[in-house]
């Protein structure tokens, strides 16, 4: 969290009701500390994909399916294809999907995000939520998927604020510095229209403009 706790703590009493599915996938998250998208980050995401309607959306790193769910109640006239390396989320996530009524609607690749796609796939959305110290390297493989006027959203790219520090936790430098390189290469990106928002864990939100 990057914002002070107690305006998190406002600005989540404002959001609408979710439903049981949803709320009990979220004490589970909290429970368990499966890392899942911040409420008023994900809020921002809804809207977003209400205006843009999306038919095809690619999310890389899915966990238990939280916010895959999300997006598919945010546009529901989109397919979304969900990457996830853990067998357990996988099967934890299948079990969501179906309780939701929406494994019709989800297609779930158990793989590690590095490897790609296989076929000349497209999307109107991708959502990059898996390990942070990678997100170049998602860029590079999923990027080129992404049709012009499509989105890319990453999350966690303030990583709790850490990204503006100087001093750095040792544990965690080598990861925040990538961060800090893959932020400025999205800034500067002569193809995407980028803002940073400091809502959740921060945003990333980018327009593909096009070459």
């Amino acid at each position: 969290m990057i914002t002070a706790a107690k305006i998190n703590e406002y600005l989540e009493t404002l959001i609408p009701e979710r439903t049981k599915l949803l709320s009990r996938m979220e004490d589970e998250a909290a429970r368990e500390r499966i890392p899942i998208i911040q409420l008023p980050s994900m809020q921002l995401i809804h809207f977003l994909l209400q205006m843009h309607r999306p038919k095809k959306i690619l999310e890389v790193g899915m966990a238990i399916g939280y916010s895959t769910i999300r997006f598919a109640q945010s546009a529901p006239d989109a397919h979304i294809t969900s990457i996830e390396i853990s067998e357990e989320m996988v099967e934890r996530a299948a079990r969501n999907f179906a309780e939701a009524g929406l494994a019709d609607r989800i297609t779930v690749l158990h793989q590690d995000a590095r490897e790609g796609l296989e076929g000349n796939q497209t999307f109107d959305c991708i959502f990059i939520d898996a390990a942070k110290g990678q997100y170049q390297v998602f860029f590079e493989q999923y990027y080129p998927l992404l049709r012009e006027g499509g989105l890319l959203i990453c999350d966690n790219v303030l990583y709790q604020g850490m990204v503006a520090e100087e001093e750095l936790p040792r544990k965690k430098r080598a990861m925040i510095t990538k961060l800090q390189v893959f932020n400025r290469f999205l800034a500067s990106h002569p193809s995407l229209d980028t803002t940073f928002v400091p809502v959740g864990d921060g945003l990333a939100l980018c327009l593909k403009r096009g070459e």
